[in-house]
């Protein structure tokens, strides 16, 4: 064999397993890049920065849960009840800023089947500074031009990864196990107790201007306007998780208080002014957020309290309204400013 021909046998053979490995990567779509599951196969867990633009993008619902930690113990299926609609899909991602959920807004909104949006309004998207957290889902795989899928059709994670772990998982779990963390961890005082005994400030810092965190609120309410506005059909739950009395703790011993209250009287004052959206305000449960067997840390929650929060949602329960949302705040604010902090950690 001359050396041309092995070095066009060579260019021959690399080019096949190139097109076998992307038509396989294409086939299988662990992502959900260019279509739904095929056959039997549903959108189980891979990897949440990766695959949640493609379920937004190729699944069909009614109810589109977007959020952070606080959302992954939802069930997706319990949604689909009749009231929130027939069909739902649960797009989390831990620790996300609005740096992502807009990519994922933008996706569900472009649906108009979709009737409702719920949405995990948490307490740190108001408070940080947006443009310290850049957007962490692969730009590969939510621009929409196709330029660059070599990133994703030659991933060597991908096919060595994230097909087999998207095969194995639709043959063990199904969808509704999807980023269900809630059966990894222990849920109890001790544990809640030991985990933010690490991080609990020892001296507590001074109390900060009510206005601090008006910017990054404002920065927020500008993001979300648009989609407001845009689907005035689309009915919008916002919803405050309940964190454990520890995250109060923290909350006041940082000085924080006055502001974050203040910065969520700004924010809830804003989205209720339109009619398509709603309110839940689960941070006043004193009973369920005073009960630490519920958490494993000084904010995530055990599965029952996503349950407890998907009912008052549907029942319209917890629910807080231009009339009411003003002194639901400040009751939790004299709440978590008068609490024995201390009759916790005994």
């Amino acid at each position: 064999m001359s050396a041309k021909q092995f070095s066009i046998r060579t260019i021959a053979y690399t080019l096949l397993a190139l097109f076998v490995i992307a038509l396989l990567v294409i086939i299988v779509d662990p992502f959900l890049h260019y279509h739904a599951p095929i056959g039997s196969l549903e959108a189980v867990e891979t990897d949440e920065r990766s695959a949640m633009i493609g379920v937004a993008t190729n699944l069909h619902y009614e109810t589109a849960l977007i959020g952070s930690s606080m959302s992954e113990n939802f069930d997706a299926s319990w949604f689909s009840d009749g009231v929130f609609g027939d069909s739902s899909v649960k797009l989390c991602m831990q620790g996300a800023h609005f740096s992502d959920y807009d990519i994922l807004l933008k996706e569900v909104c472009r649906h108009p089947e979709v009737k409702n949006i719920v949405f995990s309004l948490d307490n740190y998207l108001l408070m940080n500074n947006p443009d310290t957290y850049p957007v962490t889902i692969p730009s590969y795989l939510s621009n929409g031009t196709g330029i660059d899928d070599a990133y994703y059709v030659w991933n060597q994670s991908v096919l060595l990864e994230y097909i087999p772990k998207f095969l194995i998982n639709n043959a063990v779990e199904t969808v509704n196990d999807a980023y269900v963390w809630a059966d990894d961890y222990v849920f109890s005082t001790y544990i809640a107790r030991g985990v933010y005994n690490t991080q609990r400030l020892l001296v507590p810092e001074e109390e900060k201007p009510y206005d601090t965190y008006f910017p990054f609120a404002d920065s927020f309410l500008s993001s979300i306007r648009p989609y407001l506005e845009e689907r005035k059909d689309v009915t919008f739950y916002f919803y405050a998780s309940p964190y454990s009395i520890y995250y109060w703790d923290d909350c006041v011993r940082r000085g924080n208080l006055t502001a974050e209250i203040c910065t969520l009287e700004r924010v809830y004052k804003e989205l209720l002014s339109y009619d398509n959206v709603r309110i839940f305000y689960f941070q006043n449960d004193y009973d369920l957020i005073t009960d630490l067997d519920h958490y494993r840390d000084y904010s995530h929650f055990d599965q029952s309290v996503n349950h407890y929060m998907y009912e008052c949602m549907r029942d319209g329960k917890k629910e807080v309204s231009q009339d009411d949302y003003y002194d639901t705040l400040l009751d939790m604010y004299d709440f978590a400013l008068n609490y024995d902090y201390e009759s916790a950690f005994h």
